[in-house]
């Protein structure tokens, strides 16, 4: 009777050991994925960095160009359909304001005008002078325009703008407080497992959760880095989805480097742990 109790209590330890470790290795995936989410695709100086990489580069001309064309149908100024009239030095700055007003700490959005007369101040800027005589017609038939900022709203498809603005705060507001309540519970948890593990043994199911939070790392941010190779995303179906695909396909490709870098930094101490 008291040794089936024994063997009882034991498998029930070992049950325990084995919730802590899968509950550990959930909560550093889960603060190491948002806190790079939070620190690339909400970071406003990230994505201007990385819409100027030469893939990222192409994705933007094209996007821009595409409103230009919209801009185009809007004040009924004839050209080329899907040519490319505007190059980088003329979509960057757009980009820029866009990036600036979507991302990064800022309150509810419920007005795009400032957006939509600084992407006008752009085009007078850069489109003016230096560019194909179809962009200059168009710009010169935007001149002409009484309500500007309005057909800039409807041409740019602002009011999508404003509404991922929106949604972008409430990512960034709920990342950084499941960040905190996570660190918390991860402080929790080594805490509890040392009153019941050796320092040994704690080290090895520590390392062994970050060596499973890497490989879901890998894992989940490769399968999402290529979507645009296989998926075609320009498609109507994905929307501008597709776009932001192709953008971050390349950040989760370095989330895939952080993942592997993880689980080799982790597998190291776990290797030394190892009871013999």
């Amino acid at each position: 009777m008291v040794e089936q109790s024994r063997a009882d209590l034991r498998r029930l330890s070992q049950e325990q050991n084995h919730e802590y470790k899968r509950t550990l290795a959930f909560v550093i995936f889960l603060i190491v994925g948002l806190a790079m989410i939070t620190s690339t695709f909400l970071n406003p100086a990230f994505m201007k960095k990385q819409i100027r990489t030469s893939s990222n580069e192409a994705v933007i001309v094209r996007q821009v160009n595409a409103n230009f064309d919209g801009l185009s149908q809007l004040i009924g100024a004839d050209h080329e359909e899907n040519s490319n009239l505007l190059t980088s030095k003329q979509t960057n700055p757009i980009a820029d304001h866009i990036i600036d007003y979507t991302l990064g700490f800022h309150w509810f959005k419920v007005s795009n005008e400032n957006l939509a007369k600084e992407i006008l101040d752009d085009i007078e800027d850069n489109v003016g002078n230096g560019t194909s005589s179809e962009a200059q017609t168009i710009y010169n038939k935007l001149k002409k325009q009484k309500s500007k900022t309005y057909v800039i709203i409807q041409a740019f498809d602002l009011n999508v703008v404003t509404l991922g603005a929106n949604i972008a705060m409430i990512l960034l507001v709920v990342n950084i407080i499941i960040i905190l309540v996570t660190i918390i519970t991860l402080i929790s948890l080594i805490n509890d497992m040392r009153t019941r593990l050796k320092v040994k043994a704690l080290i090895h199911a520590i390392t062994g959760a970050g060596m499973w939070a890497g490989f879901w790392l890998i894992l989940i941010s490769g399968l999402i880095a290529v979507i645009p190779v296989f998926f075609n995303v320009e498609t109507p179906a994905f929307g501008a989805f597709g776009y932001l695909l192709e953008i971050s396909s390349g950040v989760f490709l370095e989330f895939v480097i952080a993942g592997a870098i993880m689980y080799v930094i982790c597998a190291i101490p776990w290797q030394l742990s190892t009871t013999n």
